[in-house]
């Protein structure tokens, strides 16, 4: 599948611009109810009618919703509950606040607005676009600065207090959800599960690929003090490096900050906001050795 430019799906960039921090903060809500808006549709009129499981909690909720027949959507609301407590612990405000906003959104669309269409066709095709709609349902989440909760918190939490990825985790949750399809809707829909996981997660990262890490160099006359807001809010370290306007030879300092792509709205935000003159610079990462979080205190 062909990567979409950055250019094309500019939105967190767009919602960082220069504008009243309560103007961008509903920009984001109401961009994280369309995303929500999206994954509802996925569920209800293509996955739920076909016997289709969605990947992580919202498949888990989906098995115990055909058992209880209490909705997807509240289930999947209970099940999110201790993740959220332990992302309130441990993550960053803002990102939880939109966390949470997504995953009540989430459960409130898919219990109470169901859209007037059910789509006819073959299994394989009801797999993927309901996949691909779940994938984009995500793609919008990760780009304004939240998630969809379920294992992408643990994910989180997991690297922050440790600096170690877990996608095993993620992994292990997939097979879980095949098997759990398999074994009650039977081995054909196990398979057309497995068909909406991988298209979703295609489609997801077509938008944006949030698991790369990135290396940001930030040019600051305060980069002292984004520094102390990077390692306080993001958790991570960052190298100072003295430098100096090459055309005005003003004094400047020059940050080096390994990230993840999650964590970049976060980064641009808290910057700007102490220096609306920053210049930041995003280059992809392919490997970080050594010490990938801040110290604990």
């Amino acid at each position: 599948m062909p990567s979409i430019p950055t250019g094309v799906f500019s939105l967190s960039r767009w919602l960082d611009g220069k504008r009243h921090p309560y103007t961008s903060s509903v920009i984001r809500i109401l961009a994280l109810l369309v995303g929500d808006l999206v994954g509802a549709v996925a569920i209800n009129n293509f996955l739920i009618p076909a016997h289709i499981l969605a990947g992580g909690i919202t498949g888990i909720a989906q098995v115990v919703q055909h058992f209880t027949h209490i909705a997807v959507g509240t289930w999947y609301f209970i099940l999110n509950i201790p993740l959220f407590v332990l992302g309130y612990r441990y993550l960053g405000k803002r990102f939880i606040f939109l966390t949470g906003v997504a995953i009540v959104g989430f459960s409130a669309f898919t219990d109470f607005v169901h859209v007037p269409f059910t789509p006819h066709g073959s299994p394989l095709l009801i797999s993927l676009y309901g996949g691909v709609l779940l994938g984009i349902s995500s793609g919008i989440i990760f780009r304004v600065g939240g998630s969809t909760g379920g294992t992408d918190i643990i994910s989180l939490v997991v690297n922050r207090r440790t600096g170690k990825s877990i996608g095993s985790l993620s992994f292990a949750m997939s097979i879980v959800v095949v098997v759990l399809s398999s074994t009650v809707f039977g081995i054909e829909a196990g398979m057309y599960t497995l068909v909406a996981m991988f298209v979703a997660a295609r489609a997801m990262n077509a938008l944006m690929n949030y698991q790369q890490r990135k290396t940001a160099l930030i040019v600051s006359v305060s980069a002292q003090d984004i520094a102390d807001q990077i390692g306080q809010q993001l958790g991570r370290g960052a190298t100072l490096v003295n430098a100096a306007g090459a055309y005005s030879g003003n004094e400047l300092g020059m940050l080096i900050c390994a990230l993840t792509q999650l964590e970049i709205t976060e980064l641009r935000v808290l910057a700007t906001d102490i220096d609306p003159n920053v210049f930041i610079t995003i280059l992809n990462t392919t490997e970080v050795i050594g010490r990938f979080r801040h110290p604990t205190t």
